[in-house]
C-alpha cells in the first residue's frame, strides 16, 4: 500500500517514533531523536557495518534508557526516533549535508551509498516529518488543555572525539532560555555532576536543531540534555542518573511554570 504526499508517494511502513506516556499532559515533554540503532528492513539488506551501528555514531548511547526513566519519574510523555541517525538524523535541517551521511567514522554505508533525490525525498516523508508531525501533537495536546509545555531534548556524547577527551558529565545546551539552563545546571551540580554549558555542542550555533524547531514555532522554553556515554558503563547509571536529573528539572520546572 502507498502513501502520498503532494505528489511523492511512499510505502506504508511502521511509524518511525517510540512512545512513553502518550497520554501524559504532563508540563514536560521529553523528546529523543537518536533513541536507537535499528535500521528498517530495507537497509539492512544492504550490508550493516556491525561495529559503526553499535558506535556513537549509530545512536546515542544511553539516551532513550534514560529519557524513559525521566520519562517514569517524572510521569512525563516522551518520544525517541525508531530508527538509527545514519538512516535519516531526526536533529537535522532538510537542507543540512549531514541529514544522511553516505560514511560514518570513515566506514562507507552501503544503505546510503548513491542516494539520489527521489530517496531523499522518500525517507523525508517516511521517516522525518511524521517524527517531528507527532512531536507536534503531542505539543498541541498540552496546549488546547491550557498546558504550556517545557521541551527537552535528551541526548549522549561520546567521551572522547578526533583524540580530545571530553571530561565533564552533562552538557546544557540553549538558545533562548539561558536562566533556565543555568538554574538546571547548577541543580545538577548540587547532584554531584559536572556540568557545561553549550557544551560539547552549542544552542547558540544552531545544535539543537529538532527540539529548537518546536519550541521556537510554538514559543515554548527548549533545552537539550547532553549525557557522556562513558557514565552508562556502570551497572544501573540511567536509574542513578534519572534520579538525580530528575531532582534538577524539579527545582527548574516550578519557575517555568510560573
Amino acid at each position: 500500500m502507498l502513501q502520498c504526499a503532494g505528489v511523492l508517494c511512499v510505502p506504508k511502513v511502521a511509524r518511525p517514533f517510540l512512545l512513553q506516556n502518550p497520554r501524559s499532559v504532563s508540563p514536560l515533554l521529553l523528546t529523543c531523536e537518536h533513541a536507537t540503532n535499528r535500521l528498517p528492513p530495507f537497509a539492512q539488506t544492504r550490508g550493516r557495518p556491525r561495529a559503526i551501528m553499535e558506535s556513537h555514531w549509530g545512536w546515542d548511547i544511553g539516551a532513550w534508557e534514560l529519557t524513559r526513566e525521566l520519562a517514569r519519574r517524572l510521569r512525563a510523555g516522551a518520544i525517541g526516533g525508531r530508527w538509527s541517525r545514519l538512516l535519516i538524523d531526526l536533529n537535522r535541517r532538510v537542507n543540512d549535508p549531514t541529514l544522511i551521511r553516505s560514511t560514518a567514522g570513515g566506514v562507507p554505508l552501503p544503505w546510503n551509498d548513491g542516494i539520489g533525490v527521489k530517496e531523499i525525498e522518500r525517507r523525508l516523508v517516511a521517516y522525518h516529518m511524521p517524527y517531528h508531525m507527532q512531536v507536534d501533537r503531542l505539543i498541541l495536546q498540552r496546549l488546547v488543555r491550557g498546558v504550556d509545555p517545557v521541551l527537552l531534548a535528551v541526548h549522549t556524547f561520546t567521551p572522547q572525539l578526533d583524540g580530545r577527551l571530553r571530561r565533564f558529565d552533562v552538557g546544557v545546551l540553549y538558545e533562548h532560555h539561558r536562566g533556565p539552563a543555568h538554574r538546571l545546571g547548577r541543580a545538577l551540580r548540587r547532584e554531584g555532576l559536572s556540568v557545561r554549558y553549550n557544551q560539547p555542542y552549542s544552542g547558540l550555533a544552531g545544535m539543537m536543531y529538532a527540539v529548537d524547531r518546536h519550541g521556537t514555532h510554538h514559543r515554548l522554553p527548549c533545552l537539550e540534555l547532553e549525557v557522556n556515554q562513558g557514565l552508562f558503563d556502570r551497572k544501573g547509571a540511567a536509574r542513578k542518573l534519572g534520579l538525580s536529573i530528575t531532582r534538577g528539572l524539579l527545582t527548574m520546572l516550578p519557575a517555568l511554570e510560573r
